[in-house]
């Protein structure tokens, strides 16, 4: 098989050009104003269809095309796949709980905006499969392909787990410095679950509880 070789400056060129694509249009500021985020069925609808689904399409092609052997490797199933996703879903909630619990006490009078739960069957179903396809559009750009390109370029991999640890934290700048924070460190929990399992499963599936969570209580 044969493996595209590249320049740790092509394959951050590459990298960013599509993190300019696909996520730096979405990045804004917190807006202080906003206390409550409606669930609106439709609106996420469309956004599985016309974002998650092409984004994760074109990603697996490009990955695809150039190592078919990689895609399958990084999507099998297997045990440890399922024992290390639950890990990692503990870790990531415990990161969560943990920060919320300091935040009352270093910034008591910060209230994060509340995001609607479903109200509807339909909504429910439409909120599911929109948790699992971000979590795997996610997982799959900034574990599978963005680690994968820094690795083929011979970027160390501490400093390719660090910049998508970054960049996967400044997504969430819209959640404010705590919500910033929170992605941070749940994105140190995903790279260093992805690395030990090889499988995009183990932070995908454990991202999707998270954002299943997340809609299902209103936080």
């Amino acid at each position: 098989m044969h493996v595209k070789k590249e320049t740790p400056i092509s394959a951050l060129v590459e990298a960013f050009l599509l993190y300019w694509a696909f996520f730096i249009p979405g990045i804004s500021l917190p807006h202080t104003a906003v206390t409550y985020i409606p669930f609106v069925t439709v609106q996420e609808l469309y956004r599985i269809v016309f974002y998650d689904v092409p984004v994760i399409t074109l990603l697996l092609y490009i990955l695809w095309r150039e190592d078919k052997s990689l895609v399958r490797s990084k999507f099998t199933v297997n045990r440890q796949s399922i024992y290390w996703s639950f890990i990692n879903f503990l870790l990531i909630l415990g990161s969560a709980l943990f920060i919320s619990a300091i935040a009352q006490y270093v910034l008591p009078a910060y209230k994060p905006p509340l995001i609607q739960a479903p109200q509807t069957p339909p909504a429910w179903i439409v909120m599911i499969i929109g948790s699992f396809a971000t979590a795997y559009l996610e997982e799959i750009f900034f574990r599978l392909y963005l680690l994968h390109r820094f690795d083929t370029a011979g970027i160390k991999s501490m400093a390719g787990n660090l910049l998508s640890i970054l960049l996967f934290s400044l997504c969430h700048l819209y959640e404010g410095s705590l919500g910033t924070l929170n992605a941070g460190l749940a994105s140190l929990c995903f790279t260093l679950i992805y690395r030990k399992t090889n499988s995009i499963h183990s932070p995908a599936w454990a991202h999707g509880l998270y954002n299943l969570l997340a809609f299902a209580c209103g936080i």
